[in-house]
C-alpha cells in the first residue's frame, strides 16, 4: 500500500510535553556499563516520531527493535491517514454509507474506543468531524475561515451516533452520508501504546521513550533507574526547552498534550484560528485555554481525554477527569494561569519563572 505523508507545517512537529533529561553520562553508572541506546526518528502520523530505547541487549538487536517501532507507525498511517487515497479510513468514508464495510483490528479498536469518548463526553471529542476538519484545512497549504453557509451543515450534529460497529462480522456502517470519520484525534496515543507493547513484548525492551508529537510514552524508568522527567511546555515559547511551564517525574506513564499553539494559522487580520474544532460551533474551541495535559497509563485514552478536556474547559475538563479511574490532567489558561488534578498537584515541579508568576497551583476536586 503506498504511504503517504501527511501535511504539516513545522508547528506540528514542536513537542507540547518536553523530555528533561540529564546528563548522559548520568545514564551510565558502573553497574550498567553495558547498557546501550538507540535513538531513531521519521516523520508518520502527520508528525515527527522519535524513539529511544536503552537495553543490555546487542546493539543489532536494539537498532532492530527502534526500527520496528517505527515501521509500526508506518504502518498505522496507512490505515489512518486521511491524505492517503490508499488508506483504510479513505476506504471507510467512501464506502461505509452504502453498506457495511470489514475493517482491520486497528481500525476497530481505534474507532470503538473513539465513539466510547464522544458518547462519554458528549461530543466534546469527535471522531466525525471530518469534514469540518477539511472545510477549515488547518496544518495545510488549504487553511481558511469557511463561510458561516459552509460551516452550519455541521453544527451540533452528533454523527457518532449514526456510526454503527458490528463485533462479530467486524464492520463499519453509517447510517448516513452526512460526514466522514477523521482519528486524528486518538490515533497518536494508539501508535504510542501500540510501540510500547510491540517493544516490551517481542524485544523485552525496558527502558525508553516514544515521542510522537505531544504524545510521551515512558518505558519502565530511565536506564540508571530513576523515573523519567518530564516537562510540560510554556505555550507562549513552546519551542524552548528550557522554558517548560512545570516538570513532573514519572515511570511507565503517558503525557499527552492538546494545545492551541500546535497547528494554527492566522487570517489576513492576524486572527489566529487553532485546529482543535467544537463540533457545537463548528469553530476552533473557545475556551479560554492554551493546553491540556494528560497523565495516565493509556496514550489512546489520554489523548481523547485531551481534546475533550480542551473543548470542554478547565471546569468540565476537570469534572470529567475527577470522574474517571487512573487519569489526572493539567490546564493552562490563556492568561498563563495553571490548574491541576488533586492526583498531580501535589507532585508538579514549577520552574523558577513560573513560580515566581504564580503563587500556587490551583486545583479543583469534586465535592462529596
Amino acid at each position: 500500500m503506498k504511504r503517504t505523508p501527511h501535511k504539516f507545517s513545522g508547528r506540528t512537529a514542536l513537542i507540547c510535553v518536553l523530555v528533561i533529561l540529564v546528563a548522559c553520562t548520568a545514564f551510565f553508572s558502573n553497574r550498567n556499563q553495558q547498557m546501550r541506546e538507540a535513538n531513531v526518528s521519521d516523520v508518520a502520523l502527520g508528525t515527527l516520531v522519535n524513539v529511544r530505547l536503552y537495553s543490555q541487549i546487542p546493539q543489532g538487536a536494539l537498532n532492530s527493535a527502534a526500527n520496528a517501532a517505527l515501521g509500526r507507525a508506518r504502518e498505522l498511517e496507512d490505515i489512518f491517514s486521511v491524505y492517503s487515497e490508499d488508506s483504510e479510513i479513505t476506504y471507510v468514508n467512501q464506502n461505509a454509507a452504502a453498506g457495511p464495510v470489514h475493517v482491520s483490528d486497528d481500525f476497530y479498536a481505534v474507532l470503538e474506543r473513539s465513539l466510547y469518548f464522544a458518547q462519554l463526553t458528549d461530543g466534546a471529542f469527535d471522531p466525525t468531524l471530518g469534514r469540518l476538519i477539511q472545510l477549515w484545512g488547518i496544518g495545510t497549504e488549504n487553511a481558511r475561515v469557511p463561510s458561516e453557509s459552509e460551516i452550519s451543515p455541521f453544527v451540533g450534529k452528533k454523527n457518532y451516533e449514526h456510526v454503527i460497529l458490528d463485533e462479530e462480522e467486524h464492520t463499519v456502517y453509517f447510517e448516513n452520508s452526512d460526514f466522514s470519520l477523521d482519528l486524528g484525534g486518538i490515533v497518536k496515543g494508539y501508535a504510542a501504546d501500540e510501540i510500547k507493547k510491540l517493544l516490551m513484548e517481542e524485544y523485552d525492551i525496558a527502558s525508553g521513550l516514544i515521542n510522537l508529537g505531544g504524545n510521551i510514552m515512558t518505558i519502565g524508568s530511565r536506564p540508571d533507574g530513576q523515573p523519567w522527567t518530564l516537562g510540560i511546555a510554556d505555550p507562549k515559547n513552546p519551542q524552548d526547552s528550557s522554558q517548560t511551564v512545570a516538570s513532573m517525574a514519572v515511570t511507565d506513564k503517558t503525557f499527552v498534550t492538546s494545545g492551541d499553539y500546535q497547528r494554527y494559522f492566522e487570517d489576513e487580520n492576524g486572527n489566529r484560528y487553532h485546529h482543535i474544532l467544537d463540533g457545537s460551533t463548528g469553530y476552533p474551541a473557545d475556551t479560554h485555554l492554551s493546553s491540556v495535559t494528560i497523565i495516565g497509563n493509556t496514550s489512546m485514552d489520554a489523548d481523547a481525554l485531551s481534546t475533550a478536556c480542551f473543548v470542554l474547559g478547565e471546569e468540565k475538563g476537570m469534572e470529567l477527569l475527577e470522574s474517571l479511574d487512573g487519569f489526572d490532567g493539567v490546564f493552562i489558561g490563556s492568561d498563563g494561569h495553571l490548574s491541576a488534578t488533586e492526583g498531580v498537584s501535589g507532585q508538579l515541579q514549577m520552574t523558577e519563572t513560573q513560580s515566581e508568576t504564580q503563587a500556587e497551583i490551583q486545583t479543583e476536586t469534586q465535592e462529596e
